[in-house]
């Protein structure tokens, strides 16, 4: 059974500073610098006592003009992804990293499955961030965006 006292425990283990969300008792938000990007916010929501899930946020919003390529783009990395995957609003601009964790209802979801989980979403957004940022500042199209990640 996943509960917030245990992912709380596995976040001081990690040594990893965290706050609660004052207006839902299953969510947690870590903050994250990674190599390419400052200020990711990682949410943990536990969305049942066997499911929970780690939604990373790309610091910057799409802007509208890109939000075509950046999907294009997202589409191409999300299909050789095996765990989790890249989502955008198009609406709002948003784009997020999403991994859902689940555990039977025999077993408990250890410190190494949990630490998995929590930093594949960031190394993911920080990997594939410049493919997103040549897009927004570098005038590349998407497929130019994805083999300039690919190749390096």
């Amino acid at each position: 059974m996943l509960s917030r006292k245990r992912l709380e425990a596995y976040l001081a283990e990690e040594e990893l500073e965290y706050h609660l969300d004052e207006s839902d008792a299953d969510r947690i938000l870590v903050v994250f610098q990674t190599k390419h990007l400052s200020n990711v916010s990682l949410d943990i929501t536990i969305l049942n006592s066997r499911t929970v899930l780690f939604l990373s946020r790309m610091p910057i919003n799409i802007p509208p003009e890109h939000r075509m390529t950046v999907c294009e783009f997202i589409t191409r990395v999300n299909y050789g992804v095996v765990l989790g995957g890249f989502e955008l609003d198009l609406d709002e601009g948003d784009l997020n990293y999403k991994i859902v964790g689940a555990v039977s209802r025999e077993n408990e979801m250890d410190q190494e499955a949990f630490c998995r989980l929590l930093y594949l979403g960031n190394s993911m957004l920080d990997k594939y961030a410049p493919g997103v940022l040549s897009i927004l500042y570098g005038g590349k199209d998407a497929k130019q965006a994805y083999q300039l990640i690919t190749k390096s």
